[in-house]
């Protein structure tokens, strides 16, 4: 599933943080690409999606908060070059998570060694796989 914030838009090869929106439930997607209009702002809300080239990025300061406050926060994203929006296999690829009631890092679902970048990223449920 995609939803395109209205008027607005996020094509495969820009640049994009990824990030799990708790309210609804998905993957919102940040454009991060100079060629877009809208960048910096939440341009669709997906189920799916795959980018290449990430990298892993936690905010000390948001994640603090959580615990502090009780307050929600996006303090855990992903940064790369957008791929596609399809429910790409997961064969061969590592799982991972990221849990602020557990860790504030990203964690390697079966090793639970931390995260911070991998060549592919595909992002499900409230999950995503990597291939390091």
């Amino acid at each position: 599933m995609i939803k395109f914030v209205e008027g607005r838009s996020v094509n495969p090869g820009e640049k994009v943080e990824i990030y799990f929106n708790i309210q609804k439930g998905g993957f919102s997607i940040v454009s991060r690409d100079k060629s877009n209009p809208n960048k910096g702002r939440v341009c669709a809300h997906v189920s799916n999606a795959q980018i290449e080239n990430a990298t892993f990025h936690i905010n000390d300061k948001k994640f603090a908060a959580i615990g502090e406050k009780g307050k929600k926060h996006v303090y855990a994203i992903v940064k790369g070059t957008l791929v596609g929006f399809d429910n790409i296999g997961q064969a061969g690829m590592a799982p991972g998570y990221c849990n602020p009631q557990a860790q504030k890092e990203f964690i390697n679902f079966d090793t639970k060694e931390i995260v911070t970048k991998a060549k592919i990223v595909n992002f499900y449920d409230r999950y995503f796989s990597y291939q390091a």
